[in-house]
């Protein structure tokens, strides 16, 4: 019986991913892989394929079927999801065709919340934990591009059925990509939720960018306090963070080219929506609600939501 994985969102991250294992399955008979995206980039790739620039060289990856309904595809054995943290709800609740008994979902998006958004729409559905490390873009509808130095998807589940793990995980390394189980994988995610949520309010906040925070004194001082607070709430969750997290965000800051924004705060300027919620307000209602100070978070997070 053929395993079936749907990938919904064909973006930077839903598409690199979608089309490494449509590319490699498109003649196989064991995998079947298909995209679930929306207006024109749906349509370009029913017409021609999902076309990929990638470190590699370019391709063009042909899904076993592209929709933008569920109900066409029917229930999956995988379902990765790849799309912003802001419409969770909404993308989920459509999805419901494609959710059985054996279905798991795994979404590969930015922040802690998405998955647990997920948990309480799908409380019967195994859902894992994904984190990916990926340079990749919309170049235009149908159309994205990978510049990456060692790109990784990793996932994995404290709770999850160890063969359909190590199954998926065969998946993946079978179509050469570079994605790993991890024993440990929320101290991963959450890691990467730390670099992610302080850096992009920061930028966002100041309209700065990575340099220009680093090398501002005071815009420098506020990005320690988010660290530090990011810290205690993530603390009093119960989450263990690598030691020296911190310091980590910071050398990695200092590792990027200076003159690099956020894609946060690149929404904000041009007026597009926002994962402003799930990288800033998060924290802020996790404070709230376990009783932790985030005055530095609260300070920016009024700021924004007000723009």
């Amino acid at each position: 019986m053929k395993t079936r994985i749907a990938v919904v969102g064909t973006g930077g991250v839903g598409g690199f991913l979608g089309g490494l294992l449509a590319r490699f399955y498109e003649h196989s008979g064991e995998v079947e892989v298909y995209f679930v995206s929306r207006g024109q980039a749906l349509r370009n790739i029913r017409e021609r394929g999902l076309l990929v620039d990638a470190q590699e060289g370019r391709f063009t990856a042909r899904p076993k079927a592209a929709t933008d309904s569920p109900a066409e595809i029917g229930e999956m054995d995988y379902v990765l999801y790849c799309t912003k943290s802001y419409d969770v709800e909404g993308a989920v609740g459509q999805l419901l065709p494609c959710i059985g008994p054996r279905t798991v979902v795994l979404p590969f998006m930015n922040g802690v919340d998405g998955a647990e958004r997920i948990r309480r729409m799908l409380p019967a559905t195994e859902v894992w934990d994904g984190c990916v490390y990926v340079v990749a873009y919309i170049v235009s509808p149908g159309h994205i591009a990978e510049h990456t130095n060692g790109y990784r998807y990793l996932f994995g589940s404290a709770t999850g059925d160890p063969a359909r793990l190590a199954e998926l995980e065969r998946i993946f390394e079978r179509a050469g990509i570079r994605a790993r189980l991890e024993a440990d994988i929320v101290r991963r995610v959450w890691d990467k939720f730390a670099f992610i949520s302080t850096v992009a309010t920061s930028t966002s906040y100041t309209d700065k960018t990575y340099g220009g925070v680093l090398g501002d004194p005071a815009d420098r001082a506020d990005l320690d306090s988010l660290l530090a607070e990011f810290q205690t709430v993530a603390a009093a969750k119960g989450i263990v963070l690598s030691e020296g997290i911190a310091g980590k965000v910071i050398a990695q800051m200092e590792r990027i080219p200076a003159d690099t924004t956020t894609s946060m705060q690149r929404d904000f300027r041009t007026g597009r929506t926002t994962e402003f919620e799930s990288l800033t307000g998060y924290v802020v209602r996790e404070g709230r609600r376990l009783g932790v100070p985030t005055p530095t978070y609260d300070r920016m997070y009024e700021s924004l939501r007000g723009r």
